[in-house]
């Protein structure tokens, strides 16, 4: 086996180090801060799962054009050559006839044969009912396709607000710490000074690990998230700071008696499917109307034979009725309407799961903000209560224990106040999905 010189091998060394070391300093894929809006838009822009759905909706769109080929003419040309062992040849003077009349090709030994032939249906059951049929069953598919971007948006939302929810604790986490930091500092000075017990430093330290254990799951849950939230919206992005970008102006609940859950995509799909469903029915009952076509024919015989001619066409009226079909009409009209039963059960159930979702999510929405009132309300006061005793602590008359108990209090109700937020913001974002506008508000 060949050796490379000592030369080459060195500079391919120095190339492959050079290059090791370039790929180690290439910094991590930047993830672009962008507000809730703008995710939301991007989702129903680009999400993988929401062009999914819209590729589903085309292909059964496809089939309101399938049904208008029932009006459409058929256009087709054949072409023949035949060459034959036995020509027909019609011969007058071997019947004893006048020599004048010349002999007649009826068949040549090399035949040439053409046709075009336009059929033109006139009247037809399929061309009257199945464009209709289908375009029901395409709006259906259309706004299930809607639900589904509906469904992916709210997913969005979650997964953006829990982003946001987990900056709010890692801000109370980081807080915490700091202030435990604090008290260590102060309790190894106390002890220095002789004021204060190893007791003391001992809590401060406890503390300290608990908030940077607290960090390390917080920060282990958000880097979960991130990918689920750039699978979901079709690219490296990340929520702004907590308190920043989370509203995306989803509006209020709407009133009960508007009904706004038949506003969602899953009833209206369904009541498309119902429409399909009935047409279809309505189609099978008129079954029985004939088929009328026109027809035109060209033709072209190499031979002219008898007709003096090679070239003719044809002018041709079809009419078709059905009388019996072996019962397949009646079999698939019997199939048709326990489908339209199936379709009506599935409305009514869709109703009822709107209903009970929007009447969920508006009670969560005024649970969530009762929620976040009590917790921002219990951290105004753990806050004023950790300063007063803090104050207290540095003039000799509360101890390390209370100092302890008023942080983890502060703490406590810090992130409370953070998950409630996120939560109210997600409740909100699910009312919206419950009354189908959480993609509209998007628009305006």
């Amino acid at each position: 086996m060949a050796r490379l010189p000592r030369s080459t091998s060195a500079v391919v060394l120095v190339l492959l180090v050079s290059l090791t070391a370039a790929a180690q300093q290439q910094p991590p894929q930047q993830r672009r801060p962008v507000p809730l809006r703008e995710a939301l838009q991007l989702a129903a822009r680009q999400g993988p799962d929401v062009a999914a759905a819209r590729a589903q909706a085309a292909i059964t769109r496809v089939g309101v054009e399938r049904a208008y080929t029932s009006w459409k003419p058929d256009i087709s040309a054949t072409g023949t050559y035949d060459h034959t062992s036995a020509p027909q040849v019609f011969d007058p003077a071997a019947l004893g006839l006048a020599p004048t009349i010349p002999k007649l090709t009826i068949v040549g030994p090399n035949s040439r044969y053409g046709t075009v032939q336009v059929n033109q249906p006139l009247l037809t059951p399929q061309g009257l009912f199945l464009p209709g049929i289908a375009s029901s069953f395409a709006e259906a598919a259309d706004r299930g396709a809607d639900e589904t971007r509906e469904q992916v948006l709210l997913n969005v939302a979650r997964t953006y607000l829990s982003l946001q929810g987990i900056d709010g604790l890692l801000a109370a986490a980081r807080d915490a710490e700091r202030v435990a930091v604090r008290r260590e500092e102060d309790a190894k000075a106390q002890i220095r000074a002789g004021t204060a017990v190893e007791i003391n430093l001992l809590r401060a330290q406890s503390d300290t690990a608990g908030a940077r254990v607290q960090i390390a799951n917080l920060t282990g849950q958000r880097e979960s998230l991130l990918p689920l939230l750039e699978a979901l919206v079709g690219e490296a992005v990340a929520p702004l700071p907590f308190g920043q970008g989370g509203d995306a102006g989803l509006g209020q609940a709407a009133d009960e008696k508007t009904q706004p859950w038949e506003r969602t995509f899953s009833v209206r799909s369904a009541i498309a499917q119902v429409s399909g469903a009935d047409k279809s029915v309505t189609y099978d009952n008129f079954l029985w109307l004939p088929s009328v076509a026109g027809v035109a024919k060209g033709n072209y015989n190499s031979n002219a034979g008898f007709a003096g001619t090679n070239t003719s066409y044809d002018l041709i009226l079809n009419v078709s009725v059905p009388i019996y079909d072996r019962g397949i009409r009646y079999a698939q009209k019997h199939e048709d309407e326990a489908k339209l039963q199936q379709a009506m059960a599935n409305l009514a159930s869709a109703r009822a799961r709107s209903k009970a979702n929007w009447e969920a999510a508006r009670a969560n929405v005024i649970a969530a903000q009762a929620v976040l009132d009590q917790a921002e309300a219990q951290a105004r006061v753990a806050k004023r209560a950790q300063e007063q005793i803090d104050v207290s602590a540095r003039a000799g008359v509360a101890t390390s224990l209370d100092l302890q108990v008023a942080d983890q209090n502060l703490f406590q109700a810090q992130s409370a106040a953070a998950q409630a937020r996120a939560n109210l913001d997600v409740r909100r974002a699910e009312v919206a999905a419950a009354e189908g506008r959480l993609y509209a508000d998007l628009a305006r």
